[in-house]
């Protein structure tokens, strides 16, 4: 097993509590380099780079162990979710065929399918935020889910364990927004954000998202000491121009949809970078059967295709 490989310089730091900056964290990873290859936004990694990792990684889980509190059920079988909806869910079966790790699926009208080169290894699609809430129940094994997701809905669980935080796809950024006239005109930073006069504990400043966890905690680190949260999902951009909200945190690609709706990111107001990853259980990797084979039998095959197709540079 292996965390995801951004350099060469083994950190064993505990992977939790998060942190909602924009440099995932992850007791299982190789941090990131200031080398040349980091700097053009590949990953550096050494032949052996994978099998020193798996053993670092089994020091790091065994270095924290579980409590010893009896899993969810007495299952002989590792659980792995898929998102089971949309691009994400898309994605992850092509990166999983390119690994040689084709999902069957007899049923498409069921949740559930096996991988025929894993045995012991039950599939099951599931909503993302679904799957970082079982993982955290014990229901689910294994994941791959958005790393916005599980910042949001983890909220710190010391047990959810990232084992490859750049998978490589599903990229994006949780951003503040704000409006592009009236009094966010001439605001363009986060400070100057943080300084307007306008907000008192009368007239707090009204911020709509979808992900109330993470963006509290950033705005509160940041300084802002007057906030009011509204709950949102889907056409956050709507809510300051109906007056519902002064500004938005929400997720971004290419800002497009932001521009065409007279909104405008700041400097300091990217929240967290996100794209897929794979994640698990720290109780299952310390105490379900096959659970470490199985995840060292995934990474390694993640590791191959993400070398072979050149997005991770070998040294």
């Amino acid at each position: 097993m292996s965390a995801a490989m951004l350099g060469t310089r083994l950190d064993l730091a505990p992977s939790f509590p998060l942190s909602p900056s924009p440099s995932p964290p992850s007791g299982l990873r190789v941090r990131a380099s200031t080398s040349p290859a980091a700097a053009a936004g590949t990953r550096a990694l050494g032949p052996r780079a994978v099998q020193a990792a798996a053993a670092a990684a089994a020091t790091a889980v065994a270095a924290k162990p579980a409590a010893a509190t009896p899993l969810s059920s007495d299952r002989t079988v590792v659980r792995l979710g898929l998102p089971s909806k949309g691009r994400m869910a898309e994605q992850t079966l092509s990166l999983l065929k390119s690994c040689q790790l084709s999902v069957r699926q007899l049923n498409p009208r069921q949740y559930t399918a096996d991988i025929p080169q894993v045995p012991n290894l039950e599939v099951w699609f599931q909503r993302p935020t679904d799957i970082v809430r079982k993982l955290c129940s014990g229901d689910l094994d294994l994941g791959i889910v958005g790393y916005d997701i599980i910042s949001e809905y983890g909220q710190g669980n010391e047990d959810l364990v990232i084992v490859h935080d750049a998978l490589e796809f599903g990229h994006c950024r949780l951003s503040l927004a704000v409006p592009k006239e009236g009094i966010f005109e001439n605001i363009n930073t986060l400070e100057e954000l943080v300084n307007m006069p306008e907000w008192t504990e009368e007239r707090p400043i009204r911020v709509v998202t979808g992900f109330g966890y993470v963006g509290a905690k950033f705005l509160k680190e940041k300084g802002f000491k007057h906030v009011s949260f509204l709950a949102g999902d889907g056409a956050l951009e709507s809510y300051p121009a109906m007056g519902m909200a002064d500004v938005i945190v929400d997720l971004v690609s290419s800002g497009t949809t932001l521009r065409e709706n007279n909104l405008k990111e700041i400097e300091g107001g990217v929240i967290l970078e996100s794209q897929a990853t794979l994640v698990a259980s720290r109780k299952s990797l310390n105490r379900r059967e096959g659970m470490l084979e199985i995840s060292h039998e995934m990474l390694e095959r993640l590791e191959a295709h993400l070398t072979a197709s050149g997005k991770i540079m070998q040294i």
